[in-house]
């Protein structure tokens, strides 16, 4: 690509620099993390946001955009996506060069700070290099990068920017943000001691919705099932095709697609190596390598069995679990694990770790979270009438671990009982999806 080309492209990617605005919706809810992002700006480390596709990165970073927009001289914020230049080795230089000398006029060494964002990093290769080199001149840069696949964000950037970067992940929406998308703000709780919201059925409501909508916003514009469902298959076969495959040494995309819609299908459950091998016709190590790569573009994530021995944790198969609930309306899986699903995402979102549990008798506990201040044990009883054979593995598990309290997550009982000198606390599902935990 040739400078003028890049200059023009320039052009077209910042008009703000002719109109000192951003056209952008103001109706566009602003994620969750979005003040924590805002706080990194201050300070020279490049900033990574990673996140599957069409989650809202290019929204994130362009709300930034109009943000800094009110204190920073316009010309001094760049964006560029480099979506399309996957074989553009030295495209980013070009860019930084071109911009300093024909938008800004200015040395990059007595330059004012100025932000480059640049979206869709890891389709250039070594790119972390690159940005080394400019990183480590002391020019008053400030980086923001996105892109699809924390495995090639973190390849790309390489050793090179060990202790330069700073990673984020955008997830999709929780129901938290489902709800600001849809007119309704609500306080977070803390988890420990929740109270019935004053427009509770409202808040039901919503949740019967966003089971079947999921987190993907452009999703929620479309009324048919059917037109969601082409839509969503379609980001699919695209994030396969255009980042899973081209990224990754992929030899059986048959093998890939049966494996996602596999474990779609059994999304909670303990992965079975074995199994998928067998009726998928491939070998051992391929599916394996393969769950990484789709765990890597953030269409899975695992779950390890808790124990005090990491070696034991790691040796057992994990959990693995869909990466948003909207995936289900492709598949036909059982609506226990899709509301496990729900609750482990939102779990996750909040930068948990969180493990499950099987002990001797084969009594299990879906979720174990662990945090600096302790365990907290969550089992998923999605119905409305619980019996104590319900949370026969958390009883068993608080007292091999000697923990006082455990959750037991319902349709819509709500209350709190002791059993055996151990605290059992029953909250509908959709009430805890508003409370929050400390990592």
């Amino acid at each position: 690509m040739d400078n003028l080309e890049i200059l023009r492209e320039l052009t077209l990617y910042n008009p703000w620099w002719n109109t000192g605005e951003i056209s952008l919706d103001e109706s566009l809810v602003k994620r969750d993390i979005f003040p924590d992002f805002l706080d990194l700006m201050d300070d020279r480390t490049i900033l990574g946001i990673v996140g599957i596709r069409r989650v809202g990165k290019t929204t994130l970073l362009k709300q930034a955009i109009k943000h800094l927009l009110k204190t920073v001289p316009q010309e001094r914020i760049l964006y560029f996506s480099l979506d399309m230049f996957k074989q553009e080795e030295h495209i980013i230089k070009q860019i930084f060069d071109i911009y300093f000398r024909n938008i800004l006029h200015e040395v990059p060494a007595e330059a004012q700070r100025v932000y480059i964002f640049i979206d869709e990093i890891q389709k250039v290769p070594n790119w972390g290099d690159v940005i080394k080199s400019i990183y480590d001149m002391g020019y008053p840069v400030k980086f923001i990068v996105s892109g699809s696949s924390s495995m090639n964000i973190l390849r790309g950037s390489g050793e090179s920017l060990v202790g330069r970067i700073y990673i984020m992940k955008l997830f999709p929406f929780s129901f938290h943000e489902f709800m600001k998308y849809n007119g309704m703000e609500t306080d977070i709780m803390a988890y420990e001691e929740p109270s019935f919201p004053f427009e509770a059925e409202k808040i039901i409501i919503m949740f019967n919705r966003f089971i079947i909508s999921g987190g993907f916003p452009e999703l929620y514009l479309i009324n048919s099932e059917e037109k969601a469902k082409i839509m969503l298959k379609t980001n699919l076969d695209l994030t396969f095709y255009r980042d899973i495959i081209n990224l990754f040494d992929v030899k059986r995309v048959d093998v890939l697609e049966g494996i996602f819609y596999s474990i779609l299908k059994q999304s909670g459950n303990v992965v079975k190596y074995h199994t998928l091998t067998t009726a998928l016709g491939a070998k051992y190590e391929t599916v394996k390598t393969y769950i990484e790569y789709l765990c890597s573009s953030f269409f899975m994530t695992k779950s390890h069995l808790y124990s005090s021995n990491t070696l034991k944790s790691f040796k057992k198969n994990p959990k693995i679990y869909a990466a948003d609930h909207s995936f289900f309306n492709l598949s036909d899986t059982d609506e226990g694990l899709k509301i496990e699903t729900i609750v482990f995402n939102h779990l996750i979102k909040q930068g948990l770790d969180v493990y499950y549990w099987q002990g001797k008798n084969k009594l299990e506990v879906d979720l174990v979270v662990k945090t600096h201040d302790g365990i907290i044990p969550i089992e998923v009883k999605y119905r409305k009438k619980i019996k104590s054979a319900d949370h026969k593995g958390l009883n068993e598990f608080m007292e091999s671990f000697d923990i006082k309290k455990g959750y037991v997550l319902t349709d819509e009982y709500f209350a709190t009982k002791e059993i055996d000198g151990k605290v059992i606390s029953y909250i509908p599902v959709w009430m805890f999806l508003l409370s929050s935990i400390k990592a």
